[in-house]
């Protein structure tokens, strides 16, 4: 696995069926305080409430075994967040469409707009 960007496991928060037919909007939470809020299609992976999830988001397609989904995302905002000391980036990506937003400590200065990255995904 290289150039990986992020890998962190995370607790399934909730799951909110989305305006549109057959999307789900996943809400990952982390150890590491880092929020994932994913647009995924209700038949594409079972992810239940509750369960683990491994997200791991790299700038090459190596990880592809190791992962139940992978995903190409383009990113298209991302901004730096300053509450009093702490610094956090706040990163928005597109799926083919489908929105992803993940809020993490120092995301911003890995990666930028227009970088095309490889969302996994596995099912812990």
């Amino acid at each position: 696995m290289t150039n990986v960007l992020l890998d962190t496991q995370g607790e399934v928060a909730k799951i909110e069926k989305s305006n549109l037919k057959g999307l789900n909007i996943i809400k990952l939470l982390t150890p590491e305080t880092v929020n994932i809020t994913l647009e995924i299609p209700q038949t594409l992976l079972q992810i239940k409430e509750g369960g683990k999830v491994r997200v791991i988001m790299c700038t090459d397609a190596s990880i592809e075994g190791e992962v139940d989904g992978l995903f190409l995302c383009t990113l298209y905002n991302v901004e730096k967040i300053k509450r009093g000391k702490e610094e956090k980036g706040l990163v928005y990506g597109s799926i083919g469409g489908l929105q992803v937003r993940i809020e993490g400590k120092g995301l911003h200065k890995k990666m930028k707009v227009g970088d095309k990255v490889y969302v996994g995904l596995k099912i812990l």
